[in-house]
Order: C-alpha cells, then structure tokens, then sequence
C-alpha cells in the first residue's frame, strides 16, 4: 500500500510521520569532523533557471522524477528515505555532505546535504538514482565498514 505524501510546515515527512529522515551520528560527525545532526527533507523550491532550487520541489521536477520512478522510487520522499536511513557511505563536496546508498545491481541513489546555518539541522538539497560511475573518481570520507 502506497503511503500518501505529508507535511509538516516547511517540512516534508517520512512513511512514518517524522521530519527525520536520518541522522549524522556523533560518531559518523567525530569521524568526518562534521557537526552532528538529523537530517530533513523541506518542500523546497524549483524554479526553472534558478540556481538555488533545493528540497523536494527541486527533487520532483519532471525529468528527475522520470529517473526515480524507473528506478523504482514513486517520490522525493521514497528515494530520500531510502537513502538517509542506512547510508552506506559519505563524500565531500565543499561544505555539503553527498550520501550515498547502494541498490540492486550497479544503481546507486545519493543525496546532497547541506548543514543548516543554525547547525540545528542537515537540509536535503538534492538527491537522484545514479550509477557507480558517477563516483568513480573520488574516496569516501566514511563508510559503513569503519
């Protein structure tokens, strides 16, 4: 049965009904020197040409959400969830944080993270069903297996 999409506020909520999508542990933010924190999926904003599109707007615009439903995920909130639960790994990109979760086969799914200002939080930017070429070149900052 497929759960209907709900929010909160600004806030997008998972199957269960939580802001918290995951969470940067202490021990993962210790390992990374990273703050600790949850991690949050807000509705967002998408706006065509805009360089500051974020969130679940941003995520659902038409092509991506092509992308996700081919690879199974029937919303932002389905692939975010599936990836901030049980990450299996952590990449750098400037100050944002890229998880990444492993799937079947060679698809991988990631998201983009940036911490919030007021450190309360980590603000989903942008998540897509991807390959693992699309890592290919860089070194994980945290895995799993630590």
């Amino acid at each position: 049965m497929e759960i209907p999409v709900q929010h909160e506020g600004e806030y997008v909520l998972t199957s269960s009904g939580s802001k918290d999508f995951g969470e940067i542990t202490s021990e993962i933010a210790q390992a990374i020197k990273r703050e600790h924190g949850k991690i949050r999926l807000r509705i967002g904003l998408e706006i065509k040409g805009n360089k500051g599109n974020f969130g679940e707007k941003h995520i659902e615009r038409d092509l991506r959400l092509e992308q996700m439903k081919a690879a199974g995920f029937e919303c932002a909130r389905d692939l975010v969830e599936f990836i901030c639960r049980d990450f299996d790994e952590i990449y750098e990109n400037g100050r944002d944080l890229l998880l990444y979760k492993y799937g079947k086969k060679d698809a991988l799914a990631y998201v983009e993270l940036t911490p919030m200002t007021d450190g309360e939080f980590y603000d989903v930017k942008t998540a897509l069903p991807t390959r693992r070429t699309f890592i290919k070149n860089k070194t994980p900052i945290w895995n799993k297996e630590q």
